[in-house]
This record gives structure tokens, C-alpha cells and sequence, in this order.
């Protein structure tokens, strides 16, 4: 399931870039709100049939129905046409990804590293950090799944009228705000609300960054969503982790703090890469 699911996002974003072109942040952004919508409707199928006493099996049944019926209305749409690396001035084709392609690239794997580490342990931050009890944190992390999808739903609004790589660093902005609220604040309101700001900002970072580094590497789309393929399933297979490991040693609340410099860095980085990108169209 996860060899074929990395996959599926691997493709899909290489079809979405190829088939629409300049307006591929619009099409990766809105196909990652549809993807948020999922993952929260999934969840809650599961509850809801388990409570039901249908079983939590049932909820597999509505997605796998809904994906054969897309299947046969869809199975003759043309995907588009895949862009051949680009040439040089020689006429040769170019091999290398550009600098500016692994800069992006950086970006991806911090913003999903601090995505993942805000998911995988705001359970636990918000017990030991801010005070709620165990069953109420958990449904308070909640706050942050609802967020990131208001944000992606915005940033897919946005990319209509803004550039990918500006709306980039707004939204790192807008985490970065928010993040210091989150993990300082002692009121749990405040913090919930933090929190809140932190996944507006975090929602669209990984289809924007996805979007940005794609247009950096013209002509070479299935190559750079591979790579970015594995910035990302990096990001979540170490980041949650070495937060974790650093918890154990000085507790969550101060561990929590390798956030802020990931953040900092991936704003660093975007800001580069833009100015790259300015100096290359001059």
C-alpha cells in the first residue's frame, strides 16, 4: 500500500504539472484540499460505521466503490502529453536538475518535517505542554487537520492571483507567526489558537513548494516529482523521530523548539530561491 500510494502522488503531480502548466500551483493545490477533505471524511467513516456496529471494514467499501466508478468515467480522458527534458542553446538535452530545483527541494523537506512533527507529537505537547488531559488533546489536534485544510483551500484561491513563490514564503510567514504561540503560551486558548495559525500557514507549503520546484526544473517534470517524492517521505520518516529522540532527553516542551529553526530555515531558503529565479529572468 505504501509502495503503490507514493506512486500514485509521484504521478498524479507529474500529470497535474504537465497538463496545466503555468497554473500548476492552482491544480496541485486544489488536488491536495480534495486529498485533506478525504482524510478527514475517512476518519470519521471509520468512527462512524464502527459506532454503528457495521464495522470499521465498512468505510473501505464508499472510496474503493467511488474509485471504480472515476475509472470507467475517466478511463479515455488523454492525461496530456510528458515534457521531454529540456534542450540546451547546443541542442543537447540537459541532465541535471538545477540548483535552484534543490534549493526548493529543501523547502519541501522542512515544511513537511515541521508539518509531521506538529502531527505526530501535538497529541502529547498539548498534555504535557499545555496542561489538557489526554482523550481532550487528542480531539484538540484536530484543530490543526482543520487548519491545513482552510489553508490549502485559500492558497488555492490565492494562486489565481499570486505567484507560487511569493504565496511560498507568505504561508511559511504565516506558520512561523503562529508557531511561538503555540508552543509559549501557558492558556490553552491561546495555544489551540496558535495552533490554529500554524496549520493555515503549513496547509499549502508541500503543494506550493510540489508547484514552485517543478516550474524550476522546465522539462523535467517526472524526474523532479520523484525527487520530491523523497524529500518528503524523508522528512516524515526522520523528523518525528529525532523530535522524539531530543524529547526524551530534555522533555517535549523544549524539544518542541527544533520547530522554530526549521521554519526559519525553509523561509531562508524560499527567499533564495526566489531571488535566484529573479536573477534568472533579468
Amino acid at each position: 500500500m505504501g509502495t503503490c500510494g507514493g506512486l500514485l502522488v509521484i504521478t498524479m503531480q507529474a500529470i497535474l504539472a504537465d497538463k496545466y502548466g503555468e497554473w500548476r500551483a492552482v491544480a496541485i493545490t486544489e488536488s491536495n484540499v480534495a486529498a485533506s477533505a478525504c482524510a478527514i471524511l475517512a476518519s470519521l467513516a471509520v468512527g462512524i460505521f464502527a459506532a454503528v456496529g457495521l464495522g470499521w471494514r465498512v468505510a473501505l467499501i464508499p472510496p474503493v466503490a467511488a474509485l471504480m466508478l472515476r475509472a470507467v468515467r475517466f478511463l479515455n480522458e488523454p492525461l496530456g502529453e510528458a515534457r521531454t527534458h529540456e534542450e540546451s542553446a547546443s541542442g543537447e538535452a540537459s541532465p541535471a536538475l538545477p540548483m535552484r530545483f534543490w534549493v526548493y527541494f529543501g523547502v519541501l523537506f522542512l515544511g513537511v518535517s515541521v508539518e509531521w512533527c506538529v502531527a505526530y507529537w501535538g497529541t502529547d505537547f498539548l498534555e504535557n505542554g499545555v496542561g489538557l488531559e489526554r482523550s481532550t488533546a487528542a480531539t484538540a489536534l484536530s484543530v490543526f487537520f482543520v487548519a491545513m485544510l482552510t489553508g490549502r483551500i485559500l492558497g488555492s484561491r490565492l494562486a489565481r492571483r499570486i505567484s507560487g513563490a511569493i504565496l511560498l514564503v507568505v504561508t511559511l510567514c504565516v506558520a512561523f507567526a503562529g508557531f511561538p504561540l503555540f508552543w509559549l503560551s501557558a492558556v490553552p486558548a491561546l495555544s489551540l489558537l496558535g495552533l490554529f495559525v500554524v496549520g493555515l500557514g503549513i496547509g499549502s507549503i508541500y503543494p506550493l513548494a510540489i508547484a514552485v520546484d517543478v516550474a524550476a526544473a522546465p522539462g523535467r517534470t517526472d524526474t523532479a516529482t520523484a525527487r520530491l517524492g523523497l524529500a518528503g517521505g524523508a522528512a516524515i520518516l526522520t523528523a518525528p523521530f529525532v523530535l522524539g529522540a531530543f524529547a526524551d532527553r530534555v522533555g517535549i516542551e523544549s524539544a518542541y523548539g527544533i520547530v522554530v529553526p526549521l521554519l526559519l530555515a525553509a523561509v531562508l531558503l524560499t527567499l533564495v530561491a526566489w531571488r535566484m529565479g529573479a536573477s534568472r529572468t533579468q
